[in-house]
């Protein structure tokens, strides 16, 4: 792997027990385990930024509920 750096974690006991276990159980090496953890971390906080302006934009135009999106497509439809 390159472009990799190397760098230091303290983790909790049980935390490390678990990550041995799937160390064996994954039959992947802990930093490949961690790594791909952080990644998955890393999109999920994107995602949620991401659906935290989505849930601003449609706030900002009306939408607050499945109602309020039946009536935008209703509205929608009768204009065509």
């Amino acid at each position: 792997m390159k472009n990799v750096q190397a760098i230091t974690v303290t983790i909790p006991n049980e935390l490390a027990a678990e990550l041995n276990r799937l160390q064996k159980t994954e039959m992947k090496n802990c930093s490949s385990i961690v790594a791909e953890a952080l990644k998955e971390y890393v999109e999920w906080r994107q995602f949620k930024g991401f659906q935290r302006e989505a849930a601003a934009a449609v706030r900002a135009i009306g939408v607050y509920d499945e109602s309020d999106v039946e009536r935008i497509i209703h509205e929608f439809r009768a204009g065509k």
